[in-house]
């Protein structure tokens, strides 16, 4: 079998090949912009004889994230998975994945508009507790105060705690794509359509909200 995952939706763009016979990952992280860097990665893959065509399961990260990386590694992904298997992931959970069997709650904090976090929390087994959303950074530490032994990890997470951590832990991994990537295979959690989590309806909510009560 051959499969093929990346995700695009922080500044460090990861992708994954497996077949048969061996795994190839590669990651980018660079101000150039994505649709840029993704051609870069995908090339490589094809000058080491990757056929695209041939690939049998496809996966890619949803998001929440940049809705310019997500637009353009889901739209690359589209390409590639027309009459095949696709596998849709939340980015939240490929950053969790970092943390994997960690012993503590996984609280993925992303930076999203100015003043906004992306997040969601795992368990150390990447069980859901909280399903990806978007608050104000107040309402963000209201959200994760009902969690109980957790560590923060992320872009995000330097507006709420230092996790001492380094940096690669903050992002998604081609590892740990990978590993999440196979359990969605294994518990055959295909998906009929990819859409991706923009949640930027959200922050308009938000505003709305504190429009009304003249905050």
């Amino acid at each position: 079998m051959k499969i093929f995952a990346l995700d695009s939706s922080t500044e460090k763009i990861v992708m994954v090949y497996k077949d048969n016979e061996k795994i190839l990952t590669f990651s980018y992280k660079g101000k150039d912009k994505h649709g840029k860097n993704i051609g870069l990665l995908s090339q490589k893959l094809k000058d080491l004889g990757i056929d695209f065509y041939g690939l049998d399961i496809i996966g890619v990260g949803i998001g929440p994230g940049s809705i310019t990386g997500l637009r353009v590694g889901i739209s690359f992904a589209l390409g590639l998975g027309l009459g095949k298997k696709m596998v849709t992931i939340p980015s939240t959970k490929i950053i969790a994945a970092n943390l994997l069997n960690c012993g503590k709650n996984i609280v993925v904090a992303r930076k999203a508009r100015q003043g906004y976090l992306y997040g969601a929390v795992y368990d150390s087994k990447l069980n859901v507790l909280i399903e990806p959303f978007i608050n104000s950074i107040d309402g963000f530490r209201k959200v994760i105060s009902k969690c109980s032994d957790y560590i923060v990890i992320g872009d995000g997470s330097e507006f709420l705690e230092d996790n001492g951590l380094k940096d690669d832990f903050n992002y998604p991994s081609p590892e740990r794509l990978l590993y999440v990537f196979e359990r969605e295979i294994e518990s055959e959690n295909f998906a009929e359509t990819v859409q991706p989590l923009y949640l930027q309806k959200s922050i308009a909510e938000i505003n709305f909200e504190k429009r009304r009560k003249g905050e």
